[in-house]
């Protein structure tokens, strides 16, 4: 194939993985959810974990086909980025929509167990690696703060409870299966693209899986916490980017890296890792004194990404 042309085919293929995880992603919610309440799932459990975690879904196909095509910075890369990504210019966008009034269990449950992930994740890696246990330790920390979110969403505590369309059981069937095909053969595709095209143009496969890719599958986050902004959800739109994060972090690295002996992790990487632990100091930093955010928070957590980006690119 023609390298201009083949060149051309991976950026389009990209483009169509990254508009596919946007449909999907939705297609995935209303089916997985709309099966879980056929099983008599209570409806607020439902809305707390299942949608929370399948928005996540590329950001989880992304890992794993990194592991089996062995790039693990195109994993590693694409869920740091997307994780600084959400907690800066995500929530940014939807301050900007709407204001945001905060429940202290944002702060509480939520925004307290991501900077303990973020700090775990840190020491774990200062040595530059990342071990099959280390990453099983990850994933099983997930599992806890699961079972914590569980556990508030019984007892009608406060969860970031997504909305979705039910649908009839054969739909919700059709609509699951579609969804986990699709967003493990789009997960696939983009990784091969990638590869592709950061060995065509000399590119180093972490910057461009930390800055476009990450952006890019976290455009269903950015949905759903921008619809919930307009309608005056806000805890819900920032709680939903911090879930988010949570799973990213924890599940979706932590159980593909799991199957995998060992895992160098490389300078912009490392440094995208530190920069992570300085935007949530961030974030945690503005929800304290300032229960509701406004414009004028909205634009400290977009100059922190602005930031972010000139360090990582020329530094």
């Amino acid at each position: 194939m023609n390298y201009g042309l083949g060149l051309g085919v991976a950026f389009l293929a990209l483009i169509g993985c990254f508009i596919a995880f946007f449909y999907l992603t939705g297609l995935f919610v209303s089916g997985l959810g709309s099966l879980a309440k056929r099983f008599n799932v209570p409806e607020s459990v439902v809305g707390a974990s299942v949608a929370a975690i399948v928005s996540s879904a590329p950001e989880m196909g992304a890992s794993v086909f990194s592991v089996v095509e062995g790039h693990p910075d195109i994993g590693i890369g694409t869920i740091v980025g997307s994780a600084i990504f959400n907690i800066t210019l995500l929530i940014a966008f939807s301050v900007w929509v709407r204001k945001c009034v905060l429940d202290d269990k944002v702060l509480k449950r939520d925004g307290a167990y991501y900077l303990f992930a973020v700090i775990v994740t840190i020491v774990t890696i200062m040595d530059g690696v990342l071990t099959r246990w280390e990453a099983l330790t990850w994933f099983l920390l997930y599992v806890v703060y699961f079972i914590w979110l569980f556990r508030d969403a019984i007892n009608g505590k406060f969860v970031p409870k997504e909305e979705f369309k039910y649908v009839t059981t054969k739909e919700a069937v059709f609509y699951t299966g579609i969804g986990i095909v699709g967003i493990a053969l789009s997960a696939y595709i983009m990784v091969k693209s990638t590869i592709y095209i950061t060995n065509s143009l000399g590119l180093s496969e972490s910057l461009f899986s930390l800055i476009i890719i990450a952006i890019a599958t976290s455009i269903p986050d950015l949905f759903v916490s921008v619809q919930a902004a307009l309608k005056g959800m806000g805890s819900l739109a920032v709680s939903n980017a911090v879930g988010s994060n949570i799973f990213d972090i924890l599940a979706g690295i932590g159980l593909p890296f799991s199957f995998v002996a060992v895992t160098p992790i490389h300078g912009s990487i490392g440094l995208s890792a530190f920069y992570l632990l300085l935007s949530v100091f961030v974030f945690l930093g503005v929800i304290i004194f300032r229960k509701s955010l406004g414009k004028k928070e909205a634009c400290v957590l977009a100059a922190v990404y602005v930031s972010y980006l000139f360090i990582v690119l020329w530094l």
